[in-house]
């Protein structure tokens, strides 16, 4: 029974009809199929326009970094100092928390 027949059923009908979880089933993937699309082209137009934007700047910053390259030295080395304390940090504020809820 597809669905024109169905729904030409139902509301001929005096009473309810019965329930069909495959009818359901059906209506809800293909209810997601349609989501799904969507969403993934949308997903893919963004994350197309971020790797045009990066590529755009990528030639310019290599040049930039290039030419001052002891102040890139300086903020990657400043950068790394950073990162390894705020992980030293959360991992002792795990380990203690771990500690305290004994």
């Amino acid at each position: 029974m597809d669905a024109e027949a169905r729904l030409m059923a139902a509301l001929g009908a005096s009473a309810a009809p019965a329930r069909d979880p495959a009818f359901t089933l059906a209506v809800i993937r293909a209810a997601e199929a349609d989501r799904f699309k969507v969403e993934a082209v949308r997903s893919m137009l963004f994350w197309g326009a971020v790797a045009a934007a990066a590529s755009l700047l990528a030639l310019p910053l290599a040049g930039w970094g290039a030419l001052n390259w002891d102040g890139v030295q300086g903020g990657l080395l400043g950068a790394g100092g950073i990162f390894a304390l705020v992980a030293t940090s959360r991992l002792m504020t795990q380990r203690l928390a771990a500690v305290s809820t004994r």
